[in-house]
């Protein structure tokens, strides 16, 4: 014979348990969207464009870096291409080159000028770079 007994009553002190199911998953929602947010903050573009003067200095950087690591081939990049390797900056300078300061960019359309105080074997110089913008990129064309 079939059990008539009633089902039995839920323990008013204890919590519904299908209701927490709902709420764990839209506060794993939440989470999973704040992490985005903050991680578009930290990793995600500024949002504002280098001045040219900023970009000066790095290019000038960036070719200090490669006559360090002795990679010509990111010279080369760095360079005009009318500049020979023998009249560029930093041509038949032994060890490394360490700058101390960039003096202001100037800039006048597609040339720019900066002054670079560097430092080799101990001995300070500040010496004027003269770049070119090519193709939306700044390139060292002095000697």
């Amino acid at each position: 014979m079939a059990d008539k007994r009633p089902a039995p009553e839920p323990d008013p002190g204890e919590p519904d348990r299908s209701t927490a199911g709902p709420f764990l998953g839209a506060l794993a929602v939440l989470v999973v969207l704040i992490i985005v947010v903050v991680a578009g903050q930290v990793f995600g573009p500024s949002g504002e464009s280098p001045s040219d003067s900023d970009l000066v200095s790095r290019t000038v950087d960036d070719y200090v870096r490669a006559h360090n690591a002795a990679d010509v081939a990111a010279m080369t990049r760095l360079r005009c291409a009318e500049l020979p390797a023998d009249r560029a900056p930093l041509a038949g300078v032994d060890g490394e080159v360490k700058i101390d300061e960039f003096g202001t960019a100037d800039i006048d359309g597609d040339r720019g000028r900066i002054d670079v105080r560097t430092t080799v074997d101990g001995a300070q110089e500040t010496v004027v770079w003269s770049l070119t913008r090519i193709d939306g990129n700044w390139r060292i064309c002095t000697d």
